[in-house]
């Protein structure tokens, strides 16, 4: 009886891979024979590093159930992309990210840029001192050290003052944050989440902070001691992190608010429907700080920040330069990036130089290679460069949680902002170049020369790029 259960449990398993994953042809290939050649270790691997039923299923039935209950939440608002003073490339990826994405052009009265973990944090902790209404925390980490525990302490207190506290953080990324760190935030009301509470490939990687419906967050930065350059390794850390005050706030308490119905228990579901319900969105003066958001993740079968950081590519006439603590692009980022440069845009890539980690240097190096062929350049800054952004010619700024590596780009949960506005655009630009300034710079003939060993690293881990 239990081999005709596994018979018929395999067999669903083929039947997914094939018809229901919508895995491209060559994943779904390399997936049936593994399930075939590999009976019963090819299922375990097939359930952590392929699978995806679990999680767009969920996905699917709550948000249509949410969608009966709360449209408006799910609803893809009227866009102002045609009437927008935007640049020609700016129209362009605000079209893209409207059409394909469904992410709506929304804007911010101001915004504040930080590189430094202690700045964002000192700001975050006010910030959430002076909540009087909610706070929504999303991050991927939230280690268990000086700053996590001072994050949850001020959690508590607001908590305990009638606030309304949420927070979300990936159970893997976890594992060694223990929940009695989290009893005072707990035991005072608040709410906390683990998010996929099982053993999957697909991980939650965004950071998203919105608070009182008017101040939000999102960027590279988790919650930890190394991001504010109190770590004794990967040392001097940089980061980048936004803090924005406006409408846009509503669009980020949207994507959180989702992957809270997505995540809590069913048990919970009406309450937090109800909670939902309750809330008055905030209206605010007209900007010309235009922004839109892109959400990524496997509950879907697009592949929505890939998609949107070709559009970006792709549009680029002069300038592309990139952060980003590994290098691991698809075939299509990869040949948008070569297509680019031949064609004679400046791309101008920074990396760490501090090593990420044994083998997730060498495939960076590798895929470097591939872009100083075409007279890229790249940089690898003095210290740990661990922000996510992507700049294109003087019009437009990415900013989010999304490493240019195929996980980002195609299996972890992501968030990033695309930024419209001139002033912030500049500002990241002067940001960059006095990034390049604590810089080296990271030839065509270094990379000639590297030695036998480094080679043959490459080689090997590169095989393991696209679980990287």
């Amino acid at each position: 009886m239990l081999k005709l259960i596994l018979f018929f449990v395999y067999i669903f398993m083929l039947i997914a891979v094939i018809f229901l994953e919508r895995k491209s042809p060559t994943e779904a290939l390399l997936w049936v024979f593994i399930l075939l050649c590999l009976p019963y270790f090819g299922a375990v691997l097939y359930l952590i590093f392929g699978s995806t039923i679990a999680i767009k299923t969920t996905a699917f039935a709550r948000k249509r159930r949410l969608k009966k209950q709360r449209p408006n939440l799910c609803s893809q608002q009227t866009n102002i992309v045609d009437t927008a003073n935007l640049s020609s490339v700016g129209m362009r990826v605000s079209h893209f990210n409207c059409n394909y994405n469904q992410s709506r052009l929304t804007s911010y009265n101001y915004a504040d840029l930080y590189t430094s973990g202690k700045e964002h944090y000192r700001q975050l902790f006010e910030d959430i001192r002076n909540a009087q209404q909610c706070i929504y925390i999303e991050f991927y980490t939230i280690h268990h050290d000086e700053i996590g525990k001072a994050l949850v302490s001020a959690l508590a207190e607001k908590a305990s003052a009638g606030v309304e506290v949420l927070v979300l953080c990936d159970f893997i990324a976890n594992l060694s944050t223990p929940q009695k760190m989290f009893r005072p935030l707990l035991d005072a009301g608040g709410k906390l989440v683990r998010v996929k509470p099982y053993l999957t490939h697909y991980r939650s990687h965004r950071k998203i902070v919105a608070i009182d419906h008017q101040i939000g967050y999102i960027g590279g930065m988790n919650i930890g001691k190394q991001y504010a350059n109190m770590a004794k390794i990967k040392n001097p850390w940089r980061d980048t992190q936004i803090r924005l005050y406006g409408e846009c706030v509503n669009v980020l308490d949207e994507y959180f608010l989702t992957d809270w119905l997505c995540s809590v228990r069913q048990a919970h579901w009406e309450e937090a429907v109800s909670y939902i319900s309750s809330i008055t969105t905030k209206t605010f003066e007209a900007s010309d700080n235009l922004c839109q958001f892109i959400a990524g993740g496997a509950d879907t079968n697009k592949e929505a920040v890939k998609m949107c950081y070709l559009s970006m590519i792709y549009s680029a006439k002069k300038t592309i330069r990139i952060q980003t603590p590994y290098f691991i692009p698809d075939a299509s980022i990869l040949d948008a990036l070569k297509t680019a440069a031949a064609s004679g845009v400046e791309i101008e890539l920074m990396i760490p130089g501090i090593k990420a980690s044994f083998f997730l240097d060498p495939v960076t190096t590798y895929y470097c290679g591939q872009l100083l062929e075409y007279g890229a350049k790249v940089y690898k800054y003095k210290g740990y460069v661990h922000a996510k952004t992507m700049v294109i010619d003087d019009e437009l700024c990415c900013i989010g949680s999304v490493n240019m590596d195929i996980r980002s780009l195609k299996v972890d949960d992501e968030v990033c902002g695309v930024f419209y506005s001139s002033a912030l655009v500049n500002q990241y630009i002067d940001i960059f170049k006095v990034d390049i300034q604590n810089s080296d710079e990271y030839s065509w003939e270094q990379f000639l020369i590297r030695g036998n060993k480094e080679k043959a690293l490459e080689s090997f881990f590169v095989l393991f790029a696209p679980l990287m």
